[in-house]
């Protein structure tokens, strides 16, 4: 009986979800600063970095957890630790 293969839909929603949420607001500080909006530009100097630095965590969390997954999925099943 071969094992399912796990299912990452729910951190694929999340990293979606996360990744629009996080440019939305950059967007959002972006034209208010064109509209002139100090209030905005106030903001976007603490937003906007720590959104970038969101979105670049979540894309590199996801590539490391990803590609162990990968190599995980993929060891001989007689052989726990890929050891040859």
């Amino acid at each position: 009986m071969i094992p399912e293969k796990p299912s990452y839909s729910t951190s694929k929603r999340h990293l979606l979800y996360s990744s629009v949420l996080a440019w939305t607001v950059i967007l959002l500080c972006a034209i208010g600063a064109l509209l002139g909006r100090s209030e905005a530009v106030a903001f976007g100097t603490i937003a906007v970095p720590s959104m970038v630095a969101l979105i670049a965590a979540m894309l590199g969390i996801h590539r490391i957890s990803g590609s162990m997954d990968f190599r995980a999925s993929n060891l001989p099943r007689d052989q726990p630790g890929g050891e040859s």
